[in-house]
């Protein structure tokens, strides 16, 4: 016994959205072109801060 065609969209609609919304996760560095900074105080994009930190050696 077969899915209907509303069945099957809704199980592969959501599931092509969140494997797109992972590959997107995953790659949005490489897409924006912007460092990402991870720290166990700071989660945030920041130029400034990303060159001090290279200037004292931390990132």
């Amino acid at each position: 016994m077969g899915l209907s065609a509303g069945g099957w969209a809704l199980l592969v609609v959501p599931t092509l959205l969140g494997i797109a919304t992972m590959f997107l996760y995953g790659f949005w560095d490489r897409i924006t072109g912007k460092e990402y900074y991870v720290d166990e105080e700071i989660l945030a994009y920041d130029e400034d801060l990303v060159e001090e930190l290279k200037k004292e050696g931390k990132a």
